[in-house]
């Protein structure tokens, strides 16, 4: 089911299936990716309670989670809404317990303030022992030429070091240093054949897309999330803008128990913790 927000300013489309943004309207444009060249038929996925590949392991028992969790494949249920807001959940079933063993409610909430979407989830620890849990966003934003026109400025100058993955998504444990600098101008060469850059511990908390040439597209603020992913199918005329909470897990694998690993939140019993961010649209 889809359900609709519009304030005059902004149009918003939330598809039930994965609580996912189909569309985003503003000033008489489509801002989310539409699949144009057939590369990826996402838009903006929501990732719980992993973002990429992050496995579970447990009291040595591992559990298989998929790359990405499984909040993009699940039917949420809308649980409120209003003229600017609307939240849509999942709860644990036989599915998430046998890839993700704890009992929660997982709720996204999409807000509409003036030309910002504010995107927040929610998870509530539902059952009788500790939870941990990771969570992040992958939205799109449609470009109007190719990513090579395109550049991120942060408000000061960021020292941005990519952490390369290998073809299984995993971390190589190599680092490609790009410097500070306030402005980065995407490289072509980085932005294909599915591969991410991963920029962790980023200390800017909104970072602007926009022209080379000045004109601004998007700002996204992260305030709650410390790294920030890059990320564009091949050839697409597109750019996601990655907020997560954890970074993959090393190509040497990572024995850690989940619940102390470092990239998740530790919820308590009847506790619950809300992670947000949001995007202005120009």
């Amino acid at each position: 089911m889809k359900y609709v927000l519009n304030n005059g300013v902004l149009s918003v489309t939330v598809e039930s299936l994965g609580a996912e943004p189909v569309s985003v309207s503003a000033g008489g444009k489509e801002r989310l990716w539409q699949n144009e060249n057939g590369a990826w038929a996402g838009h903006a996925p929501v990732l719980f309670p992993v973002c990429g590949h992050f496995g579970i392991r447990l009291g040595g028992a591992e559990y298989p989670v998929r790359a990405h969790g499984f909040a993009k494949k699940k039917e949420f249920s809308l649980c409120a809404r209003g003229e600017d807001f609307l939240e849509l959940q999942i709860v644990e079933d036989s599915e998430t317990l046998a890839v993700y063993p704890f009992r929660f409610a997982f709720t996204v909430r999409y807000a509409l303030k003036g030309s910002a979407l504010v995107v927040s989830y929610t998870v509530k620890n539902t059952g009788r022992e500790p939870l941990a849990f990771s969570c992040g966003g992958h939205p799109s934003f449609a470009l109007e030429g190719g990513v090579e026109e395109y550049c991120l400025e942060f408000a000061q100058p960021q020292s941005l070091v990519h952490l390369p993955h290998d073809g299984g998504g995993y971390l190589t444990g190599e680092r490609v240093d790009f410097g500070t600098k306030k402005l980065f101008s995407f490289p072509k060469e980085y932005l294909q054949n599915g591969n991410t850059l991963i920029f962790a511990g980023i200390t800017a908390r909104e970072c602007l897309l926009k022209r080379r040439s000045g004109e601004p597209l998007a700002k996204l603020r992260f305030e709650d999330y410390p790294n920030l992913l890059l990320w564009r199918p091949h050839g697409a005329n597109m750019i996601c803008l990655e907020p997560w909470l954890n970074l993959p897990d090393p190509a040497s694998g990572d024995e850690t128990d989940f619940l102390k690993k470092k990239g998740t939140a530790l919820l308590q019993p009847s506790q619950l913790k809300t992670l947000s961010f949001e995007i202005t649209y120009y």
